[in-house]
């Protein structure tokens, strides 16, 4: 009697495990890869200009994961073939010191980034993009209002 009544506890728990396993079905394929990294960013805008009325612009670009306003300087100039020199100093970062013909120093005008018309605190190295900024590197006077 104590064993029929084993089994028959045992069988429900089995059949109540089953129809439950059955009514949960796992999906036919697991993301592993986080989702929100998945998706696209908004196209950026970068525009170089070398002087009042010369500038070259680009549009709909798309920024790669963890690219950096120089790290997309850098490629579009050599996508594009114009040359651009850095110096790196120490505790300060990277420093675009030309683009094209360009030379800071010139005329007393430097190389400026600014991003969505704000001068960031940081090096063109350490903003990391998010997609859909306007970047735009100027050879200007260095502002004393900063």
């Amino acid at each position: 009697m104590k064993t029929l009544k084993f089994l028959a506890v045992a069988l429900i728990f089995l059949a109540a495990g089953f129809f439950l396993g059955q009514s949960y079905q796992l999906p036919t394929q697991i993301s592993l890869t986080n989702q929100a990294s998945q998706q696209p960013t908004a196209p950026a805008t970068l525009v170089i200009q070398f002087a009042d009325s010369q500038l070259t612009e680009f549009q709909n670009l798309e920024i790669k994961s963890g690219e950096s306003v120089l790290e997309l300087l850098r490629r579009l100039a050599a996508d594009n073939g114009l040359p651009v020199a850095t110096e790196s100093y120490e505790g300060l970062g990277v420093l675009v010191t030309a683009i094209g013909d360009t030379v800071n120093g010139q005329d007393n005008k430097y190389w400026q980034y600014f991003v969505n018309g704000n001068l960031p605190l940081v090096g063109a190295g350490g903003y990391i993009l998010s997609g859909g900024e306007r970047i735009e590197w100027k050879f200007a006077e260095a502002r004393e209002d900063y």
